[in-house]
């Protein structure tokens, strides 16, 4: 069984079943994070992998703004208060 890493996350991915890891070049999701990654598997190997959408970062983003925003309003009712 193939195991590949996710490189942001650091979790396993789990490959779907449909996927021949002899043979295998595409994409894949992870799990976890939900980042997509290009890799290329070859008897059962990692040949290539690559990061092509970064979905943690966005996340990430999206939580900061939700803060930032809670952090604002915050700071109204303290100011009215």
């Amino acid at each position: 069984m193939v195991e590949i890493g996710c490189q942001l996350c650091e979790k396993i991915i789990n490959i779907p079943n449909y996927v021949d890891t002899e043979k295998y070049e595409g994409r894949i999701v992870c799990q976890e994070c939900k980042s997509v990654l290009y890799v290329k598997l070859v008897k059962g190997k990692v040949q290539k992998y690559q990061v092509l959408e970064d979905r943690c970062r966005v996340l990430t983003l999206l939580d900061l703004a939700e803060r930032a925003e809670e952090a604002e309003k915050q700071r109204g009712k303290e100011e009215t208060g």
